[in-house]
């Protein structure tokens, strides 16, 4: 039997929640408290499962409007996309608004290595398709749980651990804003399989090098990529310091590389806060000079030293790099792009010719003993400059 307002604004429940039904899937929500909500439930066509979603509070929402939304929404092939009604709060809603959220916290500068890239992918590919348009108050702790499952079924690490990261943050903010009671994602890594012992990143053995230049040289991809990668093995520096390299951070002449202390992993978010923290400075080896002039040459007119084959002002993608060492025929378990930088710490510790901290130093890792505020990026720059030229002479050895 159809409700009436006069009905709706009558009906009481005093011990426990229980709804009025109206027409077509159309119910009214009451609580004990005497809050009362419009519900209605329908077929998901993608998973033919019965689900509940809150289309709003009464009084705000009339039965009258009650009825449009959910016609509406019947319309739209149950999605809220395309619908007026804009105050219905969906899981999609709740995720594309924390991602604005951290993007504005971070003082809209986009992380260099995409982490909301990342972020984005991981709600659209795993998380979205299981509850995108359920209604965020709706949801329970195992629709979570079927998400994480299902995508560990796949047998991936990184996935899952990123997929219980964000739906922990998601629901830290939804407490926030007021969207929710309490966080359901907490704990959620708890119900994660760990059958894999951590390791550190795979790099090279000092046996290993040879093999890996000659292969680089054979290997079928632009030129650029492949300087990109051999100045990263001479210099030791990070993916995203090498990656947003710019040709006015070379000093050709004193054979120097100033990188912005914005693009140094420890020190951005101080940058960011307007803390006054000099440039990192990289000394250069003379093969090292001669690497970085032939990209210069390659990516003439362009932003970036190592600027993308493919497209005009951007770097090299994150991820081109490690494609690379794959199409060279090594594992993930085998090398990685940081694993470059672990074979110059490692075989630089194990020569014995130089100082801990001298090779820590030259890392833009920061002294853990140390007291005052900045970081004086030009330590030991007359020891980094013989330590590199040596470097890089062992290379030369090896190749």
């Amino acid at each position: 039997m159809s409700l009436t307002e006069i009905k709706v604004r009558q009906a009481q429940c005093k011990e426990k929640t229980c709804f009025l039904s109206d027409e077509d899937g159309l119910s009214l929500k009451i609580d004990p408290n005497g809050r009362k909500s419009w519900c209605y439930r329908y077929t998901d066509l993608n998973t033919k499962k019965r689900r509940r979603i809150q289309l709003g509070n009464y009084p705000d929402l009339s039965l009258k409007k009650a009825r449009q939304i959910r016609d509406d929404f019947k319309d739209n092939n149950f999605c809220f996309e395309q619908t007026h009604h804009s105050k219905i709060m969906t899981f999609s809603k709740v995720g594309e608004e924390w991602l604005q959220f951290k993007l504005k916290s971070s003082f809209s500068d986009s992380p260099r290595c995409g982490v909301f890239e990342l972020a984005g992918k991981c709600l659209q590919h795993d998380i979205y398709p299981d509850l995108n348009n359920m209604t965020f108050q709706d949801i329970k702790r195992y629709d979570l749980v079927c998400v994480i499952k299902k995508i560990e079924e796949r047998q991936v690490k990184e996935p899952v651990k990123k997929a219980c990261s964000y739906l922990n943050q998601i629901y830290d903010y939804a407490v926030a804003m007021g969207y929710c009671e309490y966080n359901i994602a907490h704990g959620l890594n708890k119900i994660t399989i760990n059958n894999k012992i951590k390791k550190n990143y795979p790099y090279l053995k000092s046996n290993d090098i040879f093999h890996f230049m000659k292969k680089l040289q054979k290997l079928a991809t632009h030129p650029i990529i492949k300087k990109a990668l051999m100045f990263k093995l001479h210099t030791g520096v990070r993916g995203a310091e090498l990656l947003l390299a710019e040709p006015h951070h070379f000093d050709l002449d004193r054979k120097i590389w100033r990188i912005p202390a914005l693009h140094i992993k420890q020190f951005r978010r101080k940058v960011l806060l307007c803390h006054d923290i000099p440039d990192f400075l990289v000394p250069l080896s003379d093969q090292a000079l001669e690497i970085l002039k032939d990209a210069l040459q390659w990516s003439f007119g362009e932003k970036y030293v190592f600027s993308s084959p493919r497209k005009h002002n951007q770097p090299i993608h994150f991820n081109t790099l490690n494609t690379a060492i794959r199409k060279m025929g090594y594992g993930k378990d085998q090398l990685s792009s940081h694993g470059l930088r672990s074979t110059f710490s490692t075989i630089l510790n194990d020569s014995g010719l130089f100082q801990d901290n001298w090779i820590e130093a030259q890392l833009s890792h920061i002294d853990t003993n140390r007291t005052r505020a900045s970081y004086n990026h030009a330590d030991y720059l007359t020891q980094r400059t013989e330590m590199m030229q040596w470097w890089s002479n062992y290379l030369s050895d090896a190749r």
